[in-house]
């Protein structure tokens, strides 16, 4: 296995499992609704926000590797969220699904070669920024894990 090849297995056991830390992504969101993706805890992200996070963050590394510059804007961090319903909620995993499938394509066409590039003037590496999508994940899987925790009648 390439370097290259080894991190896309990484990010794709964070996003999809098995992992070796706890639940992935995907696992973590396993039994969500609408309902509880929405609810807001505290001051807390919504579940669904999360979801919408964790996809932009796996969208803009690529887009950065791919040589896009542009600013981090609130709205590009947290994209802006649908009027909740179940239909949103699958348009949401799935715009989720698809981000995690084109980095990971676009790992599949990258040479370990460009691993030590900056993917800007003065900032991280390919590696370092691709290795920062893996752990992105697991964090926020985290979250997930907890927020669900927190629900009214959820049994985890």
């Amino acid at each position: 296995m390439t370097e290259v090849q080894r991190i896309a297995d990484l990010l794709q056991r964070a996003y999809e499992g098995p992992s070796w830390h706890g639940p992935s992504v995907k696992e973590a969101l396993e039994g969500v609704t609408p309902e509880i993706a929405s609810r807001r805890m505290g001051s807390a992200h919504t579940i669904w926000e999360l979801v919408h996070h964790i996809g932009a963050w796996a969208d803009i590394p690529r887009r950065r590797i791919l040589g896009e510059m542009f600013p981090i804007t609130d709205d590009i961090n947290f994209p802006p969220m649908p009027k909740p319903g179940t239909e949103a909620w699958q348009r949401s995993l799935d715009s989720l699904a698809e981000n995690q499938r084109k980095i990971l394509e676009l790992m599949r066409e990258l040479s370990d070669s460009r691993l030590n590039e900056p993917v800007m003037k003065d900032g991280p590496t390919i590696y370092v920024l691709l290795h920062g999508v893996v752990h992105h994940h697991i964090y926020h899987a985290g979250q997930i894990v907890l927020l669900k925790k927190a629900q009214p009648g959820q049994v985890n």
